[in-house]
């Protein structure tokens, strides 16, 4: 949520950012309605995540772009997110 959002149980006003992290179990048709559910809200940033092959995409209407920056980030504002540090807080728990 955006800093000056209201915090209600109920969430009315779209999240600035949605991360979808994929299981083993997920599907690409479900993956697409859940994208497409979050585009439909209004979310700006849809991330999403494997951790099975350490691959990290953007998500929107118009399809999936694998980050190549390797960092999320959102323009205008201090998020960053880095793919290794995350990637590596999954190997740290996996040991």
């Amino acid at each position: 949520m955006r800093k000056g959002d209201p915090r209600d149980q109920i969430v009315r006003t779209p999240p600035l950012i949605c991360v979808e992290v994929l299981s083993p179990e997920d599907k690409l048709s479900r993956l697409r309605a859940r994208v497409d559910d979050c585009v439909s809200l209004g979310v700006e940033h849809i991330w999403v995540i494997d951790p099975a092959t350490r691959h990290a995409y953007t998500a929107g209407a118009t399809g999936f772009i694998e980050v190549g920056s390797r960092e999320f980030t959102v323009p205008g504002t201090p998020i960053c997110v880095r793919l290794a540090d995350l990637f590596g807080e999954l190997d740290d728990e996996s040991e």
